[in-house]
């Protein structure tokens, strides 16, 4: 490490941060020790306390999320540190084996799908920067609630909601990088800016963002291969929301977001050699700008009050380009309308039922070209039309009970395509999933909540992958496929102590994986699949100045190899993630100084003789990271110092594993070196 750049880390910290707390909401969960009944979501459709949810359901608040950004703004990675059940980082532009639970989930900002089901270009988790979201919301397993693409989750980012009991305030985020073991190119900053407030009865919050990574090097100061990387890369968000309330029972509410993320790097990556040597990034220069060219969002909503009832409509649109190196591209946009209606309704015994209804309304477009705009799948589009009805039951005061189904209308249809000489005339099919939920919890002791769910999930994968090599839609099957979730578990909070553990059970006639065939040029694998595993989140707050936190998250699989019932392979490791075992430490040193360290190990997993290595079939070997963080915070300005990495520890990220030796182990690549972020944040 060069001592000499410490001081000119220290020289480049200037003003700070988008993350300030707004105090006049109400109390939201902020660490593992908060109490169930302070934590409010809307991830299942209406605004509830989380004690009255009969699954597993995870909450980041905003809080946790500005003290993980300050550490790695890597949304993935974040999600990692907090989520059981979700895959490992693949600390690069992607999230292609980004997985909830071993399935696919749908990534939604404020309720807007930002996946891409049709042709899946794994960019979902990264279309909105940390700066911009007030919380994250995630349903744990299938949920049909917002319909295609939930087989595995729903991860919901909630953008910042509006300061309005103050006129104006601003939040100044800025925050300096630099690798610590050779910092040569390395220095990367992100400068951000929220100013939110209401006056009478209008409202609103502007945040702007703009950031340049440098370099990225491993724990041996060599150059990581940019390949699908995020060094020397330009970074820009832009949200504007604003609201206005007609009066104590009717508001309406504007939401734009505009996110664009483009590397352009002095490098070309290598080929790697796996177990050997990974690729690393040599002097070079290609034009292929890899990244998200743009995200476009767009929502407005109007909530309102009709007696008893309750009203949240909302018309939405968003549009997403994402560039992939060297080879293509995909364009995808939806438009579309949900209209929500809750009406509650007493019965005897002090009794009562809400019920949950409405309907969805949905236009997917997506398609796939190369970097010379010509055609790689066909055009395809999806309709869908989905009502549904979600019951909700409170009996005996304690006993919560859910019920509810949803109805899937698809009219799918793709255009003609010439694969080489052939053509490869278009079709148009309908499909139909009817999809159930049902869950039960008793919530009267705080000690112990008990919860049992059975909840279904749909999605009809990613036909593109199929369609680009030259089949026609009338060949194959793209009926909706359901995954069951079987559900059950308990948490509580005694005195200082708050526990979260859950079992999960989930089956799947056509679960997905991949082979590789030729460099480059991979298969669709569809078996049935069982996918099993046990998630815990622990919390302690040892004293008014110290707490512990941690989660646990295992999971195994088997399919059905031969599509007989036999169930007698593992399921490959680009679905099952291996354990994850994380914990923090919490120091309050004095009423303005924070110090937290936190870690997190990735196992191992080799289930597959190296006969059949393939994707997702070679052996991970695991890793284990530590970071710090510590903040002073004065009136109006908070200092901040994290540490990715704490112990440059020398690892290679699950994905490079399980990518191994494919398309010439381009993607075999060593995960980040020790990197010290110095900010400061600024409220006022």
């Amino acid at each position: 490490m060069r001592s000499g750049y410490i001081p000119v880390l220290l020289a480049l910290t200037v003003a700070t941060h988008a993350f300030g707390q707004d105090s006049s909401r109400p109390k939201r969960l902020t660490d593992t020790t908060s109490q169930l009944k302070d934590v409010i979501i809307t991830a299942s459709r209406v605004a509830e306390q989380v004690n009255e949810v009969p699954s597993s359901v995870t909450f980041i608040s905003r809080k946790e999320l500005a003290k993980q950004a300050q550490i790695n703004s890597n949304l993935p990675y974040i999600l990692m540190q907090k989520i059981p059940g979700i895959s490992p980082s693949e600390e690069g532009q992607n999230n292609f084996i980004g997985k909830l639970r071993g399935r696919n989930f749908l990534v939604l900002i404020d309720g807007i799908p930002q996946s891409t089901p049709l042709r899946n270009g794994g960019r979902d988790l990264k279309t909105i920067d940390a700066g911009a979201i007030d919380h994250i919301e995630v349903i744990n397993g299938a949920s049909s609630m917002y319909g295609n693409g939930g087989a595995g989750g729903i991860i919901n980012y909630i953008t910042i909601k509006p300061e309005k009991n103050v006129p104006f305030s601003s939040s100044t985020y800025f925050n300096n990088s630099l690798n610590l073991i050779k910092a040569d190119e390395t220095y990367g900053y992100n400068l951000s800016q929220v100013f939110k407030g209401g006056t009478g009865k209008f409202d609103y919050v502007v945040q702007g963002k703009m950031a340049h990574s440098g370099v990225v090097r491993s724990s041996d100061g060599v150059v990581v291969s940019p390949f699908y990387g995020l060094g020397e890369t330009k970074t820009y968000n832009a949200l504007v929301k604003l609201g206005y309330d007609f009066s104590a029972r009717h508001r309406i509410e504007v939401m734009g977001n505009y996110y664009n993320s483009i590397q352009d790097s002095k490098y070309i990556g290598t080929k790697g050699n796996f177990g050997v040597s990974p690729a690393i990034g040599v002097r070079g220069d290609t034009n292929i700008l890899g990244g998200t060219p743009y995200n476009k969002t767009l929502n407005v909503k109007y909530t309102g009050t009709y007696g008893k009832t309750a009203a949240n409509v909302a018309v939405y649109y968003n549009d997403i380009n994402s560039v992939f190196e060297a080879y293509n591209q995909i364009y995808s946009d939806h438009r579309g309308g949900r209209f929500n209606f809750s009406t509650p309704f007493a019965l005897p015994a002090s009794n009562s039922v809400q019920l949950i209804y409405g309907i969805d309304f949905l236009k997917d477009h997506t398609i796939q070209k190369d970097m010379a705009d010509k055609l790689v799948t066909p055009d395809m589009n999806m309709n869908s039309i989905a009502p549904y009805l979600q019951s909700k039951f409170i009996l005996a005061k304690h006993w919560i009970f859910k019920a509810g189904a949803r109805y899937e209308n698809l009219l799918f249809k793709v255009s003609d395509f010439t694969k080489g000489n052939q053509l490869i005339p278009g079709a148009t099919n309908t499909y139909n999933a009817l999809v159930f939920n049902t869950g039960l919890r008793y919530n009267q002791f705080s000690a112990i909540q008990p919860f049992a769910s059975f909840s279904q999930g749909f999605s009809i994968g990613d036909i593109g992958l199929v369609l680009r090599n030259g089949v026609s839609l009338n060949a194959i099957n793209v009926a909706p496929v359901k995954v069951n979730n079987f559900e059950l578990g308990v948490n509580g909070d005694i005195q200082r102590f708050h526990y979260e553990v859950t079992g999960y059970y989930s089956t799947s006639k056509k679960g997905a994986t991949f082979k590789e065939i030729t460099p480059g040029n991979f298969d669709l694998v569809q078996l049935p699949q069982r996918i099993y595993g046990i998630e815990a989140v622990l919390g302690y707050k040892a004293a008014d100045w110290l707490s512990l936190g941690g989660i646990l998250g295992y999971m195994d699989g088997k399919e059905d190899t031969k599509n007989d019932g036999s169930y007698d392979g593992k399921v490959d490791n680009s679905t099952i993630s291996p354990v994850k075992i994380g914990g923090n430490i919490n120091v309050k040193l004095t009423p303005q100084w924070d110090f937290s360290v936190q870690m997190t190990k990735i196992g191992s997993r080799d289930v597959f003789p190296q006969a059949v290595w393939n994707y997702g079939k070679y052996p991970v070997s695991g890793y284990t990271l530590f970071d710090m963080y510590t903040a002073y915070r004065f009136r109006y300005v908070t200092l901040t110092f994290a540490i990715n990495n704490l112990f440059n520890a020398n690892y290679y990220p699950t994905h490079s594993e399980v990518r191994g030796a494919t398309t010439e182990g381009r993607y075999y690549v060593k995960g980040t070196g020790t990197v010290a972020n110095l900010g400061v944040v600024i409220n006022l």
